[in-house]
């Protein structure tokens, strides 16, 4: 007898395999009525959901997408700008015989970067201008500014290169992987899983999501192209069980066909509690689900019961001095991490918020003044919302 399965899908694959056999299984005869042929039955394929014609040959799309590697943003592209700058402040001093930079280039390229670390270079026209090689003051610094921009120049030729081919290996691997994998499960028996595996597994390697994603290169064909083998791969194994099962059955003696339909009976029982306990989680999901969105909702009126709550409290006879602000506050209990985020339009953790001082409103007095008041800061320490700002009045 099997050993139990330990989970669903095994639950539900003994169970559909044996449902149609239990009642006729129960004695020796019944093992004439299985036939024979279905343990070597043909490989069967599932029907592809979209099938699609491969772009590129089998034999190219296997050796474009073994030999993609994605390009190295280069040794530059880890350094700071002050050591790239002192690299090219070194290479200059050089080229220009400038002992004195070359033995001293720590101490100078640390005083030059001082110096022009804040200010603009010239423009990507004027670095190809010759700089004067005399040593006064006005001209050195002349000088870094312009090996300034031409590291920074450096720097934006070495992103862009890295864009373009980054894009390039992104937009390469779509075509070639969905084409390797399309000619390798058209190929693919149950016999011979091995090409569609190890195709799987090349494709999985070779797939970088970020940078599909940063390069808006849609790769759809290839995910479709990985699902479609994911699941004809799963197909190829439910058959392999299939005719295990059945060689076990049709080979069976009367008391190993009888513990089969009394191991089936079993896993129908287990299959049921299983049922049972998705459908108990199913609910539980959907109380604390309405428990969410009934806690969500009290973030729409938070600002507005802070507000109403500040303004109840600026009054002229309030105020400690006609000259000075005077400090007011609001605090309310039992407020989330989620509800604050929501109430404030912050992301989920942020402890820390404001309110327009205007949004408060004005508390009109006599003569023409009123009481206005600053900026609203918002802070949520534990579960307890604290809003604190001043007023003052206005003439």
């Amino acid at each position: 007898v099997a050993s139990l399965p330990t989970n669903t899908s095994c639950v539900s694959f003994h169970l559909q395999t044996t449902s149609t056999m239990a009642t006729v299984l129960s004695t020796p005869a019944a093992t004439a009525s299985i036939p024979s042929a279905v343990s070597q039955s043909p490989s069967k394929k599932r029907a592809a959901e979209s099938p699609a014609s491969p772009s590129m040959t089998l034999a190219a799309a296997k050796k474009t997408l073994s030999s993609l590697k994605l390009p190295s943003k280069g040794k530059g592209a880890t350094q700071s700008e002050y050591v790239r700058f002192k690299s090219l402040l070194l290479k200059d001093a050089k080229a220009r015989g400038d002992k004195d930079t070359t033995d001293n280039i720590t101490k100078i390229a640390k005083e030059a970067w001082k110096k022009v670390q804040y200010q603009t270079p010239p423009s990507a026209d004027e670095l190809d201008t010759k700089t004067d090689e005399t040593s006064s003051s006005g001209d050195d610094v002349q000088r870094y500014l312009r090996l300034k921009g031409v590291m920074l120049k450096e720097e934006r030729e070495m992103r862009a290169k890295f864009d373009a081919e980054a894009k390039a290996y992104c937009t390469a691997f779509v075509t070639s992987a969905s084409s390797y994998l399309q000619w390798c499960l058209i190929e693919a028996t149950e016999e011979n899983q091995q090409p569609l595996l190890e195709a799987m597994k090349l494709v999985k390697g070779q797939y970088l999501p970020f940078h599909f994603r940063a390069y808006r290169v849609d790769d759809t064909p290839a995910l479709n192209a990985l699902r479609e083998t994911l699941e004809q791969l799963k197909e190829f194994k439910k058959l392999k069980d299939e005719r295990a099962l059945l060689a076990k059955l049709q080979n069976a003696t009367e008391e190993g066909l009888k513990l089969h339909v009394k191991e089936h009976i079993r896993l129908l029982a287990q299959a049921a509690e299983l049922d049972k306990l998705k459908n108990n989680k199913a609910v539980e999901d959907e109380k604390q689900r309405e428990a969410d969105e009934r806690e969500l909702a009290k973030a729409d009126d938070i600002q507005d019961e802070i507000t109403r709550a500040l303004k109840k409290q600026m009054k002229y006879g309030s105020l400690n001095n006609k000259h000075s602000a005077t400090r007011i506050s609001y605090t309310k209990g039992g407020v989330s991490h989620k509800v604050f985020a929501k109430a404030f339009g912050v992301p989920v953790g942020t402890k820390q918020a404001t309110i327009d001082g205007s949004q408060v409103g004005e508390t009109y007095l006599r003569y023409g003044a009123s009481l206005k008041c600053t900026e609203v800061k918002v802070k949520l320490v534990g579960d307890e919302l604290v809003a604190q700002t001043s007023f003052f009045m206005d003439k």
